[in-house]
């Protein structure tokens, strides 16, 4: 068999078999024999196909690759030099697009964000090559990013890391994987950490938010930050908002997306849910319809009504930014002249108050589109003030009570 030749090691997916310097065969993540390509920095692909005989075919294919490129067949191969190995921004560019299709759109997104806002434009990242950067480079990366961003965030800057150094070890661009074990140096155990806690809006500060909000703020912009108190939508859900997804007769509205930056996604974690829309609210949403259907005639574009929300200051048909939602809450805010919250916490305010309400875990949970019941009460469950409590003696003492005894008398304390 033609692969015995070659000294094989056990990679993210499969055996890798190294034909010759910069020429290797291996699995990719739909368990596929795949040729890879490198030279002067340079990394190229192609699948060939699965089973033994796509293997074989790949194999062949390599050698008569690694034989044009002038190269002798190895069994063992060192690491490459400094100047053979691509630059980070290079190497990590390819493995994000090399793995897109393992992951959903949301993953997808953030992993990109992380890249472009976090990473490539900083000078190590940016300048040096893959096999320049040491875990000395990474812990100040990373300690730079805690001054002004969460233990969340710098937490996914690292898996980001650590992932991409990983490749680089199973493609043998490098020996070992500066970035493992270091976010345990740098982070507290999550259970210590310090994590900004919520700040709902209790009953007694929702009614002046939102009467404030009608004083300064348009009529799409009220809507906006009343689906969040009102229906528990995340910001970016507020905003994708379209007529399409908008039941009035049923009173729900069908959560299919989010937008931020000029970019329409899926709903964190991509899941997709029903809310209902209370009754008082479902009416303002169809005097509102009303309003936008004027609206298009007066403007007279002839434009269907698609986006509720779209931003009369945008150039084109775009929604409201999060930025910009973000500067009306705190307006509103100090108008009220209540503590600044920001978005998410509108949506705290919902779920907060249904609970209190005695209203079920498990419909709240549904509403938020959370994942487990146990996150819903594990961010929520503080919220309900003597809740537990009720039924306390019953539970205790039994169905029929006896008078609890004290059991030291008045004489033995003194």
């Amino acid at each position: 068999m033609p692969w015995r030749k070659y000294t094989s090691k056990t990679g993210k997916y499969g055996p890798i078999y190294h034909i010759s310097k910069g020429v290797q065969v291996r699995q990719n993540a739909m368990h596929k024999w795949t040729l890879f390509i490198e030279r002067g920095g340079d990394r190229k692909n192609k699948t060939i196909g699965s089973g033994r005989g796509s293997l074989v075919k790949a194999i062949k294919a390599a050698e008569t690759i690694a034989s044009k490129l002038h190269s002798t067949p190895l069994i063992q191969i060192n690491d490459k030099s400094k100047s053979e190995a691509p630059k980070f921004k290079q190497f990590s560019a390819d493995w994000i697009n090399d793995n897109a299709r393992r992951w959903n759109e949301y993953t997808f997104m953030r992993y990109e964000s992380i890249l472009r806002l976090h990473l490539w434009p900083h000078e190590i990242f940016k300048a040096k090559r893959i096999n320049e950067i040491n875990r000395i480079d990474i812990k100040k990366r990373l300690r730079l990013l805690l001054k002004t961003h969460s233990p969340a965030t710098v937490e996914l800057v690292h898996t980001v890391l650590c992932s991409i150094f990983q490749e680089a070890v199973e493609d043998e661009v490098i020996s070992s994987n500066p970035a493992k074990g270091i976010l345990k140096t740098l982070l507290p155990p999550k259970k210590n950490r310090n994590v900004n806690a919520s700040d709902p809006f209790d009953t007694e500060e929702k009614d002046p938010f939102l009467d404030y909000s009608e004083k300064i703020c348009t009529w799409p912009e009220q809507l906006i930050l009343k689906a969040m108190v009102y229906m528990g939508l995340r910001l970016g859900e507020a905003l994708a908002m379209r007529l399409m997804y908008l039941d009035l007769k049923k009173m729900s509205y069908y959560v299919s997306g989010s937008y931020k930056q000029h970019r329409f996604n899926l709903p964190k974690m991509g899941k997709k849910r029903f809310v209902d829309i209370p009754n008082f609210l479902a009416k303002e949403f169809s005097q509102y319809m009303t309003f936008l259907k004027k609206q298009s005639l007066q403007e007279g574009n002839g434009r269907e009504i698609d986006l509720l929300f779209p931003d009369p200051k945008e150039s084109g048909y775009w929604p409201y930014s999060q930025r910009k939602i973000q500067g009306i809450i705190k307006r509103v805010c100090k108008s009220a002249q209540l503590r600044v919250r920001n978005p998410h916490d509108l949506r705290h305010t919902y779920a907060s108050i249904l609970l209190m309400a005695n209203k079920s875990p498990a419909y709240v949970k549904e509403q938020l589109g959370h994942s487990s019941i146990m996150i819903t009460v594990d961010i929520y469950g503080h919220w309900i003030p003597g809740k537990g409590r009720e039924g306390l003696e019953d539970a205790l003492l039994g169905s029929v009570q006896k008078s609890h005894k004290i059991a030291y008398k008045e004489k033995q304390l003194q």
